[in-house]
């Protein structure tokens, strides 16, 4: 029962939505039939108990519960279930019109003119222009419903009240707010695609055709006042940091942008827009350029400061790892420790022990506290393959710093074998993992007289494709020459 679309469609609803439910279906202008009514509410008992997981759900029980002792009949609840599937549908359909006052706004200027109730138009304008006020978000869709909504108006408008326009003012109404705003649509429109095909082309490192009349609408933003039109302006500058990478006054901008305009996104449009900006901040840093660290540094800040980054009130376990990883290179030890402690419940239960622990061992390996890493570690079994091999990697710079050589000596020939039998690693990462543990076998085998084979292991190293704690292995072999490190 708990695998049909109507009951997955009714328990992604929240509760706040489900009693606005019971009240639609309720209700005799959508529904009449009371055995729809009465299946909701055996559902919604199931979707809102606390012991959900542990009931036995199943079509008998559902069909008892609407048909009493009535010989159940397949064809009849599946078209009973279809129903309520229906009803629900409806139901999201018409939760989107009541949030979207332009909706709202349009669709009322579209009734009274087939209705042709004139004594209502005034009325009606009135009402229109005070929905399109309290329209918070400003995406492109926000001018292609001003733009309905201003067609509209215009063709309300009695013909002599326009010929007196333009006898008064030499304008024809509201022509003009009408091309403005579908223009502003259509570039909009326009300049996020182009800039979805671009982030395609870099991920996937293939050609892909331009949208069309791109170079045509590059042209005309930027003759426009386009930096008071928020979907242009954000994608517009998108769009520079992804074509002209090199030129950082781009990324510059559009974090400006973000801080300005962010806000009248929609969640996922915004929160896509806000990574766009992460990942150039990455793009730079894998680049060589260190100073990115603490322009990520704030963007994270920022995404937690305004719940950017969380998804249904969760954070997921990657962009909990990368803002502890960020926090511990720039040496903000004591706010990444009070970042896990306080934000680890925003974690979902699943993954949280195993990220907490694994964050917790990394910070006291940055905080040369190995002795703490290693206690953290030994009697964790880690669900996830990443957190599995991140933290044998960092017993095995605990075990070196501690000088407990032989525990180490052993510690490698084991995870040596993990890695060889183990068929789930993808091959590159299996081969990233091997060369940390060789080249580590090959460390504690070398005392600092032994200058000529530490220069070789240390070529060795530097020829070698990167790997896991590349940078630390070169860093050892520094120390034990009595190189400074740094």
């Amino acid at each position: 029962m708990k695998d049909t679309k109507a009951y997955i469609a009714l328990e992604s609803l929240t509760v706040y939505e489900l009693n606005r439910f019971g009240k639609f279906i309720n209700s005799p202008y959508f529904n009449i039939n009371d055995k729809l009514t009465t299946l909701f509410h055996t559902l919604d008992d199931e979707i809102r108990s606390n012991y959900a997981s542990k009931t036995t759900l199943n079509k008998a029980s559902v069909w008892k519960s609407v048909y009493g002792e009535v010989k159940i009949d397949d064809v009849r609840f599946r078209k009973l279930c279809s129903d309520l599937l229906k009803l629900t549908e409806k139901f999201l359909s018409q939760e989107q019109f009541d949030n979207n006052p332009l909706h709202r706004a349009n669709y009322l200027l579209k009734a009274v003119s087939s209705k042709n109730l004139e004594k209502l138009y005034s009325s009606s304008i009135s009402t229109a222009r005070r929905l399109s006020k309290q329209q918070l978000e400003k995406t492109a869709s926000f001018y292609y419903y001003q733009y309905q909504i201003e067609k509209n108006l215009f063709n309300l408008t009695p013909e002599f009240e326009k010929k007196a326009k333009i006898k008064s003012d030499n304008s024809v109404m509201n022509i003009s707010d009408i091309a403005f705003n579908l223009d502003v649509f259509y570039l909009a429109e326009k300049i996020k695609y182009q800039c979805s095909l671009l982030a395609y082309k870099n991920i996937f490192k293939i050609e892909l055709e331009q949208v069309l009349f791109i170079e045509d609408i590059l042209k005309q933003i930027k003759i426009m006042d386009y930096e008071s039109i928020p979907p242009i302006a954000i994608y517009y500058q998108i769009y520079l940091s992804l074509t002209d990478p090199d030129n950082e006054e781009h990324f510059h901008k559009l974090k400006t942008l973000i801080g300005k305009y962010l806000q009248i996104f929609p969640f996922e449009e915004a929160k896509d827009i806000y990574e766009s900006a992460i990942n150039y901040c990455v793009k730079r840093i894998n680049s060589g350029n260190q100073s990115f660290l603490e322009e990520l540094f704030q963007l994270y800040q920022y995404g937690l400061d305004h719940k950017i980054m969380l998804t249904k009130n969760e954070i997921s376990p990657t962009s909990f790892r990368n803002i502890c990883f960020l926090g511990v290179r720039l040496n903000k030890f004591d706010w990444t420790e009070n970042f896990i402690l306080k934000n680890q419940k925003l974690l979902n239960p699943k993954y949280r022990e195993n990220a907490v622990t694994f964050n917790l061992a990394r910070l006291a390996t940055y905080r040369k506290d190995f002795q703490r890493v290693i206690e953290y570690l030994r009697e964790v079994t880690f669900d996830d393959m990443f957190y599995e091999l991140s933290s044998k990697a960092l017993q095995i710079s605990a075990y070196y710093e501690l000088d407990e050589i032989d525990v180490l000596a052993s510690f490698l020939s084991s995870f040596k074998t993990f890695l060889r039998r183990n068929n789930k690693i993808p091959e590159r990462r299996k081969n990233n993992y091997l060369k940390l543990v060789i080249f580590t076998q090959k460390l504690i085998r070398l005392a600092p007289h032994m200058t000529r084979e530490i220069k070789k292991l240390e070529e060795e190293i530097k020829d070698s494709e990167n790997f896991s704690d590349k940078k630390w292995i070169l860093e050892k072999l520094k120390e034990l020459q009595g190189l400074p490190v740094g």
